[in-house]
């Protein structure tokens, strides 16, 4: 492997997809006018400082579609609503406005649009996560304060915690997951359904080549630069994985399921997730510094998955949330896990759970996600909700 390369700057673009006409580029552009103004009625003037566009409609590799001959944006519209001088009354107050405007301007525009919450205050200190690297490197401030993120500290690609690509395939494991239990309980009838697994099974295998990507020290945000330095990697079963990681790419860009409305779902899953499983093991083993990683072994609460912030201040953290989430009874019958921050419990069952209902049982993983006993449903739902409250 050649050694680590400077990270490109991101090219200066007024685009929002790699290849979308003027009447895409329009559509998407005008949308980001309709949310601005909409930010701006449910912001406090006084503290509003910007409306800050992440992920791929900023980097320019937004994905598109025409529908009817209309052309549609694909992919989500995901934004920072970043805001100075509030209390943290006032936060919690807006954090739910901005939840109930985001379902508002999914409606009107068609896309899912998620509004979060960033202080301007703690920009300067601001965590070293995969989430603001990728933010820092490629933005678009939509309106307010162009240069509001110019006072965050560096964050290069080469110096991420692999244990960020943990939290990573733990949230597109997570889908995958979501895509077992429809098949088990047949919930994959409908053309909105299997396009929806379809899509979740992408999204698993491009995170697996930020994975590998990761290892290697040659992670990047653009799928542009992805692409190149795949290419120059080789381990086992590179060129199998290479092509379903185009085929996830084309989808991403170009999105037309209409080409699986016959695939076989189970098959499909079982490979995504063969290679899901793969991936994390590998992740797994460089990051905790071993040859192999046993899913029996892993499932150990003694085995750090380095999601639980590190010093007292994390463990006390930690203890509070199994106190608040879990109650008394789980942090005096299973002090262990209630040491680390649930993500952990997670992760932990996640490459067990993906195996399905032949293979789980047993109130030992039960335990895990803090239940006395259940079977492969139960802990899929338990963990699931859980899931959506840590992810």
């Amino acid at each position: 492997m050649a050694p680590y390369e400077p990270e490109p700057m991101p090219i200066a673009t007024q685009r929002y997809t790699p290849d979308g006409d003027a009447e895409v580029e329009s559509r998407i552009g005008h949308d980001q006018q309709v949310i601005a103004a909409a930010v701006r009625d449910v912001v406090p003037a006084a503290h509003f400082r910007a409306l800050v566009l992440i992920g791929g409609y900023a980097r320019g590799e937004g994905g598109f579609r025409h529908v009817v001959g209309k052309p549609e944006p694909y992919n989500d519209y995901d934004y920072y609503v970043v805001v100075g001088g509030m209390n943290r009354g006032a936060i919690q107050v807006l954090k739910q406005q901005l939840l109930e405007l985001g379902h508002a301007l999914t409606e009107r525009v068609g896309v899912e649009v998620d509004l979060a919450v960033l202080q301007a205050e703690t920009l300067p200190v601001a965590e070293y996560s995969l989430m603001h690297t990728e933010m820092l490197w490629g933005h678009r401030v939509i309106d307010g304060d162009r240069g509001i993120l110019d006072t965050m500290p560096g964050m290069p690609f080469a110096g991420l915690s692999l244990a960020e690509f943990t939290r990573l395939m733990l949230n597109r494991g997570s889908l995958l997951l979501m895509n077992r239990k429809a098949l088990v309980t047949g919930a994959t009838r409908e053309p909105e359904a299997r396009e929806q697994f379809m899509k979740y099974l992408f999204k698993a295998v491009l995170a697996c080549g930020d994975a590998r990507l990761a290892v290697a020290r040659q992670y990047h945000p653009s799928y542009t630069e992805k692409v190149k330095r795949l290419q120059r990697m080789h381990w086992a079963g590179h060129r199998q994985f290479y092509q379903q990681y185009e085929e996830a790419l084309e989808s991403k860009f170009h999105p037309d399921y209409t080409q699986y409305a016959t695939a076989d779902l189970e098959k499909c899953l079982q490979q995504v997730t063969e290679l899901w499983l793969e991936t994390l093991a590998h992740l797994e083993s460089v990051r905790l510094g071993r040859d192999a990683v046993s899913w029996s072994d892993y499932v150990s609460p003694a085995v750090s998955k380095g999601q639980s912030a590190p010093g007292l201040r994390g463990l006390v953290r930690n203890v509070g949330v199994t106190l608040r989430d879990y109650g008394i009874r789980e942090l005096l019958t299973n002090p262990r896990w209630s040491l680390r921050y649930p993500r952990e419990r997670l992760i932990s069952i996640l490459p067990v759970l993906l195996c399905g209902p032949g293979l789980v049982h047993g109130s030992n993983l039960a335990t895990t996600l803090g239940l006395t006993d259940g079977g492969w449903h139960d802990m899929t739902c338990s963990y699931l909700e859980q899931w959506h409250r840590y992810s």
